[in-house]
């Protein structure tokens, strides 16, 4: 006869042998575990039963904090360009349509006779001219740098307010950047001074190789010229986050007091941190980062084909009746090339920031920290903390705004 009137396990108030806490008397028990067998509860994995909806991640901003998959990456950055058009393409539509401007006035003003020059011209043009046109173009380059990497840096500032859901102004944006603008100058020189010595002790080897014998020289062009390949790609991917650490990361001005004041990382810091966060993920960060580029420029080519072939056929349109008609080809032609690189600009710095934000959630837990400010600052503070003079950070200011999330760890 079987006893339908005893819970498995034992008589009532006993507990279960292996099964402890279960009818200790501690609230509501509730029905017994399944035991192991046909019908029972499906295995656990991370602590949720199979098919079971997971919890998703905060998303207060353009991404969601948690570790990026590679199109949330390219998506990010296309939705920041889409929340932020002000500083994102008006911004830097002004910045490069006044570099165009000083480029045409450059070249048609100053240097009218040397557009499209017979050689019969070219053979009357002056050395001073030449020397002339040399400088103009140095300084066009000099300020083309200086415009990129405060566009740059802007960029950054404003994809770190994004990220956390914040407002972002020109205003306030460009008070967090300003003081990081020579620094982001200095990174750049920096890398590109790196690049410049690798290349000349190639060139030099090469050359010392073909002096001593063909074929010598041969196979170390080869070799060398891949490897300087495969190492400028390695370096270059390494060192992408620069910018963004320079610009978003501080640190403490004494290491033994670490809240009695904090600075922004150094240019030197900045490079060894990019180096650190990619370790270990440079192919994936190459990846994404010339995915990016190929989608950056098939865009910038669709938008400029498109204004040149609008000047192409106001040009044929015109015809050479109407005076100043090739000037106004190329105008709008230079308008089709404005917008172009001012998306693709806007676009390939987004993309490194979120890199940059995507390696330190893997690498140092940032989603928590940012999750967490969030959470506790739903308007939004200044993403860099409250600055002082000379660009140091203040410490907070207790109940006046949060701390900081991008402390260097």
């Amino acid at each position: 006869m079987t006893d339908t009137g005893t819970p498995p396990g034992g008589p009532p108030g006993e507990t279960p042998a292996g099964r402890p806490g279960w009818g200790d008397g501690w609230g509501d028990p509730g029905p017994p575990p399944a035991a192991p067998g046909w019908g029972a509860a499906p295995p656990r994995w991370g602590g949720a039963p199979w098919g079971a909806a997971r919890p998703q991640a905060p998303k207060p901003g353009v991404v969601p904090l948690r570790p990026l998959g590679f199109g949330e990456v390219l998506d990010g950055a296309f939705t920041t360009v889409q929340r932020y058009p002000k500083i994102m393409l008006g911004l830097s539509t002004a910045v490069m349509a006044v570099l165009t401007t000083a480029y045409f006035l450059t070249l048609f003003v100053g240097f009218g006779g040397m557009v499209a020059p017979t050689a019969d011209e070219l053979t009357r043009i002056s050395d001073a001219t030449w020397v002339g046109l040399a400088a103009s173009g140095a300084a066009l380059a000099l300020a083309y740098w200086v415009a990129q990497s405060v566009l740059t840096g802007m960029i950054t500032v404003t994809v770190a307010r994004g990220v956390l859901g914040q407002p972002a102004s020109v205003g306030e944006v460009w008070r967090v950047t300003r003081p990081h603008v020579l620094r982001l100058l200095a990174v750049t020189f920096l890398l590109a001074l790196a690049y410049v010595v690798t290349l000349a002790v190639v060139v030099l080897v090469v050359a010392l190789a073909f002096v001593t014998s063909t074929a010598l020289g041969i196979v170390a062009a080869v070799i060398l010229g891949l490897g300087l390949i495969f190492a400028a790609v390695v370096f270059g991917t390494r060192t992408a986050l620069s910018s963004a650490a320079l610009v978003l990361e501080i640190e403490p001005v004494d290491a033994t007091q670490p809240y009695a004041g904090q600075r922004p990382i150094s240019v030197v810091s900045a490079i060894r941190r990019s180096w650190g966060l990619v370790r270990g993920r440079t192919f994936r960060t190459f990846g994404i980062l010339a995915v990016a580029n190929v989608v950056g420029s098939v865009v910038s080519s669709v938008i400029q084909t498109a204004f040149t072939l609008l000047a192409t056929g106001l040009g044929l349109g015109l015809g050479d009746s109407f005076r100043g008609g090739e000037f106004l080809t190329l105008v709008v032609a230079g308008i089709g090339g404005l917008a172009a690189s001012v998306l693709q600009i806007a676009f390939l710095a987004a993309v490194t920031a979120l890199v940059y934000v995507d390696a330190r959630m893997r690498g140092e837990g940032l989603d928590i920290t940012l999750a967490q400010y969030a959470a506790a600052d739903p308007v939004g503070g200044p993403v860099g903390g409250p600055v002082g003079a000379g660009g140091t950070t203040l410490p907070p200011i207790p109940g006046a705004e949060p701390p900081s999330p991008w402390g260097a760890r």
